[in-house]
């Protein structure tokens, strides 16, 4: 475990932005990975939580999180200057060597999305972004893809909210293809629930194409002893805390 040092905290809704100094996990986080939280210093919960990286610059990381269950909510208790127990950055990240992107995210996806789009703007890499929410208490999320500065920025919200795309992230992927034919070299990146990723795959705007997806499970160890987190796959299994949480699209059964 490394000992990261909480010098930021932000209360953006129901979900808790935390920035933290730990030069081990910011100098080798890359899109896509994830650190395995400590969230007592009790055995009292016994599991780490695993939660995707923000952002990584220099010597300072940030983790956003939603206080959803008993873990986060201890972890939510933390303040400025309080120790952080993390063990990472763990696991795959997603691939930077795309032309151009269009990154997909939904809900809590807009996490490791968001620090893809900011590495691609240092790269100098075109990308577009549409995110989007189930209701107007996620709308708070919209401000991670307004600090991207990336290209086409479209958020969207299933309930109907003025000023707002109403409609699913599928539903947004169809209206902006409508009106930007996506080119071949386009890679799509995608991250968010079950329900919209099985969607995507299926989908035949994306047939043949070349789609990486962040995916989440509930995590034990983090680094594939465990096996808590297996997944079926068309080799067989994957271990989506060693093996991914990033792969292909394609690669996935559902």
């Amino acid at each position: 475990m490394n000992e990261a040092v909480i010098t930021g905290k932000q209360i953006v809704g129901n979900f808790i932005e935390f920035t933290c100094t730990c030069a081990e996990v910011a100098q080798h986080a890359v899109p896509g990975q994830f650190v395995m939280v400590s969230v007592s210093p009790t055995l009292d919960p016994f599991l780490n939580r695993p939660l995707g990286i923000l952002w990584a610059k220099d010597d300072s990381f940030a983790l956003l999180f939603e206080v959803v269950g008993r873990g986060t909510s201890l972890l939510a208790c933390l303040e400025k200057g309080d120790t952080l127990p993390v063990l990472g950055p763990l696991g795959n990240g997603y691939s930077l060597d795309a032309s151009s992107a269009l990154l997909l995210a939904g809900g809590r996806g807009v996490v490791t999305l968001h620090f893809l789009a900011r590495r691609f703007k240092e790269l100098g890499i075109p990308v577009s972004m549409l995110c989007g929410v189930r209701d107007s208490s996620e709308i708070m999320l919209e401000r991670y893809i307004i600090e991207c500065e990336s290209g086409l920025r479209l958020f969207c919200c299933e309930e109907g909210v003025r000023g707002l795309f109403q409609g699913t992230v599928v539903d947004a992927l169809e209206e902006y293809a409508a009106l930007h034919p996506l080119a071949p070299e386009t890679v799509i990146y995608t991250c968010g629930p079950e329900g919209m990723l099985r969607e995507l795959a299926m989908h035949p705007l994306l047939e043949k194409r070349r789609v990486e997806v962040s995916l989440e499970a509930l995590m034990g160890c983090g680094f594939g002893v465990c096996m808590s987190c297996a997944r079926k796959s068309t080799e067989g299994y994957m271990h989506i805390c060693s093996e991914g949480p990033v792969c292909a699209l394609s690669e996935v059964t559902w």
